[in-house]
């Protein structure tokens, strides 16, 4: 019986100190942080765009809210390319006003539509990025291979401008 007592004494000296409590408080957020994690429908997907200097791919991880239709993730993944790049330091691949106008997804192929400022240059403090190295051709390729490699269930991809295919 007096080990038992004992035990509780140190127990309640243990978290009577402040800092021990904090400590405790930070585990507990810690686990229930890591729970909601696993449990929620967020999926990590890579982005790639250009650095602005070297004009080189540079890979980014963002998070998504994944959903239970393909095409909805799609969507997602595709209006956050064109959101463009979290870091400062890299370039997007499409103007910022471009728009996705519609996706459809159907038996492994895509088909994504554009607004037409898709076709216009990048350009970034009064320089054209396009003029470097295959211009739009090459931020269509870039992101056509980034589609395909955080989908493996993509087949095909069809690039539409305001309606009109364009192939490269």
């Amino acid at each position: 019986m007096k080990s038992i007592f004992a035990i509780l004494s140190v127990i309640i000296r243990f978290f009577t100190r402040a800092c021990t409590r904090r400590l405790l408080y930070l585990v507990i957020l810690g686990i229930l942080a890591f729970k909601g994690a696993l449990s929620s429908n967020v999926i990590r997907r890579t982005f790639v765009f250009y650095d602005m200097k070297d004009y080189i791919p540079q890979a980014e991880e963002h998070m998504l809210l994944q959903s239970y239709s393909d095409e909805t993730t799609l969507t997602r993944y595709v209006e956050d390319t064109l959101f463009g790049p979290r870091n400062p330091e890299s370039a997007p691949l499409f103007p910022r006003e471009t728009k996705l106008l519609s996706l459809f997804y159907s038996n492994g192929t895509v088909y994504i539509n554009l607004s037409e400022t898709a076709a216009l240059p990048v350009i970034i403090e009064n320089v054209s990025l396009v003029t470097m190295e295959g211009g739009i051709e090459r931020n269509f390729a870039t992101f056509r291979e980034s589609l395909l490699r955080n989908f493996q269930f993509i087949k095909k991809i069809k690039f539409f401008i305001e309606g009109h295919s364009i192939d490269f």
